[in-house]
This record gives structure tokens, C-alpha cells and sequence, in this order.
């Protein structure tokens, strides 16, 4: 990318001929183009006063991929008419990534409009007409650049090389080996900024889709190459509306909890206490107790709450089953209360509790009772413990709100793994930060 030197130029076809393989090939600015690519042998020359001026011949291997659409391709872009004229592929220079840039030119403009390739994905770049963007590092380290107030994150700075090219260019594109260029992303927009010597030049950029691009040029659907991976300017338009979407969720299933709170709320249908008698007939068992019935407005959940404050370095199981006076339907709970305690090594520790609790959900309406069938290690163990019990409908099932909020979470936490490794590679820049600014 490069500023071109004025805006006074004849545009229109002429051809020239290359100075290795005496290919003859159009360009189209007669009086800026200076610098070309034949894309027959690769070679890059410049047109001089002395004769063409061999700069560079591009390895047969590094030249595979052409340009998808032919030089001379047209099309409109906020009502101006561009040509395309200039293909450069360049790769990372510390690394084997590869991109393309379709240069496209337009007469009485300042500069190129470029369509930047990688892995399937599109840019569209132009100039920026602020260049006098701020940069600055923000606590905790992480870097900035300010365009209008609007801040863009620094995502990659690498250096690159160029290893083809075809067309027409009016400046050097070898050259611009020399420079650094930072990548600032605030999707869907990208700041680019090439900095050499006292130059700094930014440019803005943005996703562009390959039906967007199809619109607007000249070009057919079929060529375009698959897209792989992504990139910040497409994952972060999806990353954004799914937060929102996410916290409408969760809106959602807190404003249902609440509203079945407010109309369904707690109900306390019995409370009762019972004192264990050793029933003689079982080793263990307590005589079984059977409370009066209470009314069910279902379908609702059910919980049973067991609290036995006596209990000390024992336990006790308390089987129960909730029937239907109606039809007999039964609902069995299975819970066992035990608490130990004491000391070792002159520490104190302590293991379970003295209370439980169970629920039962969609308990349809109806009358019920509870049959208590109560047990310990021994009679001796089972005489005297007195355990209270408290039934209530329309409990809060935390357990269904839960998995309800994981199923909501999970994707969006899928996608903010991926988002803050994506943030960690740095775009595909292997030495991110090894580049400094001056």
C-alpha cells in the first residue's frame, strides 16, 4: 500500500513487454505506472528512462496461485468506477502464512482500493483521511489506537515479504519490505498502520463478504476459495450479538422463576415431630409413623424437610413414601440423617449434618399422607430420637435453574475460550510483541 504521488494521470489501455520472456501485457495508468509484474515468468522490472530494469524474478514455487479474476476487471464502489490492476501475494516474513491484495485503481484518485485475501476472508481497504490516529498503552498493557475517539486493539505487527506479484504499480512494492505494520482491531473495522523511517500511513479496512464483493465487481461467484479459521472482524460481530442474546436469556428465565414465584408461591401444608420407639419386631426399625393428610394444589414440587437436633455421633434412616388418599399413587423418599464428631491429634472435626431435605416435582393435586418408616444401627440407638418434618409445595427447584443457566452459558462460554485464544495468538502473528514501535 502506498500514497500515490498526484492526482493528474492518463488513464486508459497500453501495453508494455517484458524484459525476460518479452511477454506483452495492458496496463492501464500510461503516466504513473512505473513498476510490473509479468505474471508469465514472474518477473518484477521497473520502466526507466535508460529500458526496463530487472528488480527481482519471483520463484516458479511461490507463484501458484493467480489472481482469481482477470486484470482489467471493473466495478463501483461508492459510485466511482475502479479497475483492477495490481495482484501482490505476500507472507509473513517469520512465518509460512501467505495473503493476496487486489489493487484497484480509479482515476483522480489518491489511492488504491485494495481487496486483501487470507484463508477465504476479504478486507476492503482504503486510506484512512485521519492521519493523525493516537496510539497509546493502557494499564495492564495492552495497546491502542484512537481514530474519532473510537478505540481499535492491537491484535498483530509483523513484517512481510513480497513473493509475487503481477500488473502495474506506481511505487516500489519491494520496498515496503522495510516496513512494520500494526494491526488495530475494533470489529467490524480494522486500522492498519505501516510505519518506515518517519513514514506512518494508516489505512482502514473492513470484513467484506465474497457476495458483497460479487456485487460490486465484476467477478464470478465460482472462483472464490473456501474460507478456513476466522478472523476478528467476522468472530466478533457473532461474538457481540451473542452476549446480548445470552443476557436476554438469562433475563428471560429470571423473569419466569419470578413470576412463578410471585404466582405460585411457598406453601407450608404440614409440620409434625416424632419421637423413635424401637419397634421389638425389627431389629433396628422404630414403630412406623403416619401423619394426617394435607391438600396438594398440583401439579407442584413437593419438598420434605427432616431436622434431628438430637443426633449425636449416630445416624438415623427415615424411608418415607407420600400417598394419594384418592387413588394411592406413592411417591417414595429415601434419606438418611447422620453427624459425627470429635478430635484427633487435638483437632476438632466434624462429618455430615442433622438435617436433610428431598423434593419431589409435578406432585399432581389431590389429598396425601406420609408413612415414616423410621431406622437405626440398633434399638438402643433408635430409642429416643426425635426428628421434626416440615411439607411444602411450590419449592424452588434449584436444580432446574441451574441446568437451565449451563445450557444457556455453555455455547457463549465455548465461544469466549475460543475468543480469548484467538486474543492470545494474536490474530496469526507467531511473535507478537517481538516488534516494537520506536
Amino acid at each position: 500500500m502506498d500514497e500515490l504521488n498526484s492526482l493528474e494521470t492518463n488513464f486508459g489501455g497500453a501495453s508494455i513487454t517484458c524484459p525476460r520472456c518479452h511477454n506483452q501485457f495492458s496496463y492501464y495508468d500510461r503516466r504513473k505506472s512505473s513498476f510490473f509484474g509479468c505474471r508469465q515468468c514472474g518477473t518484477f522490472f521497473e520502466r526507466s528512462s535508460v529500458g526496463p530494469v530487472t528488480l527481482r524474478t519471483f520463484s516458479e514455487a511461490d507463484r501458484d496461485q493467480p489472481p482469481l479474476f482477470p486484470f482489467g476487471t471493473k466495478g463501483y464502489v461508492d459510485g466511482k468506477e475502479y479497475t483492477f490492476v495490481g495482484f501482490i501475494t505476500k507472507k509473513q516474513a517469520d512465518d509460512d502464512v501467505y495473503w493476496n491484495e487486489y489493487l484497484f485503481y480509479a482515476p483522480n484518485e489518491q489511492w488504491y482500493l485494495i481487496l486483501s485475501e487470507y484463508d477465504g476472508h476479504w478486507l476492503i481497504i482504503n486510506r484512512s483521511h485521519n492521519q493523525h490516529i493516537e496510539t497509546r498503552q493502557a494499564p495492564g498493557g495492552r495497546n491502542y489506537a484512537y481514530d474519532d475517539g473510537r478505540p481499535y486493539e492491537l491484535y498483530m505487527c509483523y513484517k512481510f515479504i513480497v513473493v509475487d506479484a503481477g500488473g502495474e504499480f506506481d511505487w516500489n512494492i519491494l520496498d515496503d519490505e522495510e516496513l512494520i505494520t500494526y494491526e488495530y482491531v475494533a470489529a467490524p473495522v480494522v486500522l492498519v498502520n505501516e510505519q518506515r523511517d518517519n513514514k506512518d500511513s494508516w489505512f482502514h479496512a473492513r470484513y467484506i463478504s465474497p457476495k458483497e464483493i460479487t456485487q460490486l465487481f465484476e467477478v464470478d461467484p465460482a472462483l472464490f476459495p473456501d474460507r478456513t479459521g476466522f478472523n476478528p472482524t467476522t468472530f466478533y460481530p457473532r461474538w457481540q450479538p451473542l452476549i446480548k442474546f445470552t443476557g436476554l436469556l438469562l433475563a428471560l428465565l429470571l423473569l419466569i422463576h419470578l413470576v412463578l414465584f410471585v404466582a405460585k408461591p411457598n406453601k407450608s401444608l404440614y409440620s409434625g415431630s416424632f419421637i423413635c420407639e424401637p419397634d421389638t419386631t425389627s431389629w433396628g426399625a422404630c414403630k412406623p409413623v403416619i401423619t394426617p393428610s394435607f391438600d396438594i394444589k398440583g401439579p407442584a414440587a413437593v419438598s420434605v424437610d427432616m431436622l434431628c437436633d438430637v443426633l449425636d455421633n449416630n445416624w438415623i434412616e427415615l424411608p418415607m413414601v407420600l400417598v394419594n388418599d384418592g387413588d394411592g399413587r406413592a411417591y417414595e423418599i429415601n434419606k438418611t440423617i447422620s453427624y459425627y464428631h470429635g478430635y484427633d491429634d487435638g483437632d476438632s472435626w466434624s462429618e455430615g449434618g442433622r438435617s436433610q431435605d428431598a423434593t419431589l416435582s409435578r406432585v399432581p393435586s389431590g389429598n396425601y399422607h406420609l408413612n415414616i418408616y423410621p431406622g437405626a444401627e440398633t434399638p438402643q440407638a433408635a430409642a429416643g430420637q426425635s426428628v421434626e418434618f416440615k411439607v411444602t409445595q411450590n419449592v424452588f427447584l434449584a436444580r432446574n435453574f441451574w441446568l437451565f443457566l449451563v445450557l444457556i452459558t455453555i455455547y457463549p462460554l465455548i465461544q469466549f475460550i475460543r475468543k480469548y485464544n484467538f486474543e492470545n495468538s494474536k490474530w496469526f502473528a507467531k511473535d507478537y510483541g517481538t516488534l516494537k514501535k520506536d
